[in-house]
């Protein structure tokens, strides 16, 4: 006779009211609003929580990327990355990371609509155009033996908005199909949150409703973190001294 399952934890009635309070804070530091300087005050609102809430192995910053081919990423609003293996650079004001060092990265939004899913798809294809240690980044499927086996990285890009321009009607699926459209079959955008809305799984086409005790941004978070986990575990650290020359024919023996 199989063993009976665990109960779950949610039939603990103290565990049960400290998850639904952490969903609560991480919509309250979302909802944040600063009459001066609103749109800063809210990301910098949203990185403190992750900051606070995140292991400590994790750290959390605005900027952008470069691979050791130079190419580019845009500036996000949020860039996790491994402080046990990894650091910033700094310039002109900007944060700076090494494309190796990228686990997972979210841009914020006023107000989703047309133009700003656009440009939201852009800026992801940007990302992903990267190539770290030289290689191109791996898809979704962390059981690809081949992939594992050349060690690709992969980045978990997510895009956070306050509003969003469609009626709460079936408002998933019709986010869905937009963003579905604009990025047209790519993977891109791997999961969207809209505050007070819901949840987007943009690749597996699935959406969650929010509900009154921040059922949706909590699952937006823990995603998040599980991701940068597993995939903290398996990145070597980015090779900085790579960085600094690519030739080694620099060197002169004595």
């Amino acid at each position: 006779m199989p063993k009976p399952l665990p109960k779950s934890p949610y039939l603990n009635e103290r565990f049960a009211k400290a998850v639904t309070q952490f969903g609560i804070q991480l919509n309250n530091a979302a909802s944040i609003k600063h009459k001066g300087n609103r749109g800063s005050a809210r990301e910098q609102a949203l990185r403190d929580f992750f900051s606070k809430n995140l292991p400590s192995r994790f750290s959390v910053t605005q900027g952008e990327s470069v691979d050791l081919l130079g190419e580019p990423s845009p500036q996000f609003d949020l860039v996790i990355y491994d402080n046990t293996k990894n650091f910033p650079f700094s310039a002109d004001g900007v944060t700076i990371l090494p494309a190796e060092a990228i686990l997972a990265t979210v841009e914020v939004k006023s107000k989703l609509n047309a133009g700003e899913v656009t440009k939201c798809v852009i800026a992801a294809r940007k990302l992903r155009a990267l190539s770290p240690f030289g290689r191109p980044l791996g898809e979704r499927d962390i059981g690809n033996a081949a992939e594992n086996k050349l060690k690709l990285c992969r980045f978990f890009h997510c895009v956070f908005a306050y509003e969003t321009n469609i009626m709460q009607t079936n408002w998933g699926a019709k986010e869905l199909g937009r963003i579905g459209d604009a990025a047209n079959g790519e993977h891109l955008i791997d999961m969207v949150y809209v505050l007070n809305a819901g949840i987007l799984n943009v690749p597996a086409g699935l959406y969650r409703q929010d509900d009154e005790r921040g059922g949706a941004i909590s699952s937006f978070f823990f995603a998040i973190l599980k991701f940068i986990m597993r995939e903290a575990s398996r990145r070597d650290p980015a090779p900085y001294d790579r960085y600094i020359t690519h030739n080694r024919k620099s060197w002169v023996k004595a």
